[in-house]
């Protein structure tokens, strides 16, 4: 039995506590997501996931794309059914993103309609005792669109143990290597950076680096999702974007590398911020 504080399901809480609050703002479309909605929507697409797709506990779903507000209905609706969400690096070569499929073995590859070709090219490499699906981003969201009604209901498979995502990592040397992250472990990384950064629900951050990388998930997604904070989403990082974003939106937390605030630094608008 899973232990109440490390509940997983914070779409729920959250459709509870505050469901007209929208905690994900995505910045190409001028879109606001309320916790309502994506709770909805991560039951509706778990449901299809599970019947149409035939997604079960311990499956792996990959995802090749760049940012895109569907994923965060995608990775709660693979918690709906026990599955791990497996982001891939959209720059790797085709060989080293075939290594990545031969390594977790998803069921399923949801992709951005730009890397559709890439996608058709791994088919092969996907051993044959799974099934294995196609799901491109365009059609991924214009069938949540359309969803309709009351969301049938459907609880998180697993406990504080099961994973929840898999995120490819290496050094300087040999092949990228798996990081297996549980629920748990996402719980708790919210509750440190809660306590580092003393995260509320009145704060928003911009979110701009990549979903394949830890910084794009857990600094500070995860963690504003679980406090009730707001996200802007970026689907790549642009300076003056940002610095105009944290003008307009007045956000009050920003994370980035080096590099990309030294680009921010150097852009004509920062003296005007």
């Amino acid at each position: 039995m899973t232990p109440e504080w490390v509940e997983q399901d914070w779409l729920k809480r959250w459709a509870l506590y505050a469901p007209d609050f929208s905690p994900l703002k995505d910045l190409s479309s001028h879109r606001d997501f309320t916790y309502k909605l994506l709770y909805d929507w991560s039951r509706r697409l778990g449901v299809e996931l599970k019947n149409r797709y035939q997604l079960k506990s311990g499956d792996r779903v990959a995802v090749l794309a760049k940012n895109h507000w569907s994923f965060v209905p995608l990775f709660f609706a693979c918690q709906r059914v026990g599955a791990a969400l497996v982001p891939i690096n959209f720059r790797l070569t085709p060989r080293e993103i075939e290594h990545i499929l031969s390594d977790c073995e998803p069921t399923a590859l949801f992709y951005g309609d730009e890397y559709e070709g890439v996608a058709r090219e791994m088919a092969h490499v996907v051993p044959s005792k799974n099934q294995w699906n196609l799901l491109g981003q365009s059609s991924l969201s214009e069938w949540l669109e359309t969803q309709e009604g009351t969301a049938p209901q459907l609880e998180m498979v697993g406990d504080e143990n099961t994973l929840a995502m898999i995120l490819y990592t290496s050094g300087t040397t040999g092949s990228p290597k798996g990081a297996m992250i549980t629920r748990s472990m996402q719980f708790w990384n919210s509750v440190n950076t809660t306590l580092r950064l003393d995260l509320r629900s009145s704060d928003s951050h911009i979110a701009f680096m990549p979903f394949f990388h830890t910084g794009g998930w857990n600094v500070l997604l995860t963690p504003s999702l679980h406090r009730g904070a707001r996200t802007l989403l970026l689907d790549k990082f642009d300076p003056d974007q940002v610095l105009e974003t944290i003008e307009t939106e007045r956000t009050t937390i920003l994370f980035g590398v080096p590099t990309m605030l030294d680009m921010m630094a150097r852009s004509p608008r920062f003296k005007d911020i």
